[in-house]
């Protein structure tokens, strides 16, 4: 259970003086570059190189309230389940969840934005944003903190338009006012893969993990 003990920082003390009834609901997930100002003990995932992952309170003007993990150990709860719980309440957050057609394709992806709170994190919770199963997840490229467009896995050729959605991203990317390093991401659950893609005298070119290419080899 979560309990308000009494901490010298002063966010902390901010974070402590929400009711405990109220912690889980108030949790939320932002995602990050990495170095960026979280301070020396936050409640981060480093789920890649470039970025973080990092849990949150939502405060009172919907502020993000860093979470310290000196703090998250007096709750008495799992590193995951706080994880889990930030997650699920990030679910109440509303986001624009646009269906589109990739250029030079006939590959159906997705853009997904943040209506308020910022939305990147949400692709940890493919699923229920898409409304559709993903076994095999999803290809992602986070525009920035707030949004990302993402390429579900079907098939080979699903697959052999992660070239469109590269190019896609770094057309949007260009409008966004704080964009992050290009990175196509295989995102399935909480699993993140750097597909280490580029460009390369033209041909772009990607790199897959073998429990990707394994299962996608045995379709069509």
């Amino acid at each position: 259970m979560y309990a308000q003990l009494p901490c010298s920082d002063p966010v902390c003390r901010t974070v402590a003086g929400v009711p405990s009834s109220l912690l889980p609901l108030q949790l939320r997930v932002v995602v990050q570059p990495a170095g960026a100002p979280l301070g020396d003990d936050a409640f981060t995932v480093a789920f890649h190189p470039d970025l973080v992952g990092a849990v949150v309170v939502k405060g009172r003007q919907d502020e993000a309230l860093v979470l310290t993990r000196h703090l998250a150990a007096t709750w008495q709860v799992p590193a995951a389940r706080l994880w889990e719980d930030a997650l699920r309440a990030l679910s109440v957050e509303p986001l624009d969840v646009r269906q589109f057609t990739l250029p030079a394709s006939r590959t159906e992806a997705y853009s997904v934005t943040g209506m308020g709170w910022p939305g990147a994190a949400h692709m940890f919770r493919l699923e229920p944003v898409l409304s559709r199963r993903l076994p095999l997840g999803a290809l992602v490229m986070l525009m920035d903190g707030n949004s990302f467009v993402t390429l579900p896995l079907e098939s080979n050729a699903t697959l052999h338009a992660a070239s469109a959605l590269w190019d896609l991203n770094e057309t949007l990317g260009r409008h966004a006012l704080e964009p992050l390093p290009p990175r196509l991401l295989w995102v399935r659950g909480w699993t993140v893969r750097d597909l280490d893609a580029a460009v390369v005298d033209g041909t772009f070119t990607a790199t897959l993990p073998r429990e990707l290419g394994a299962p996608l080899a045995e379709l069509n």
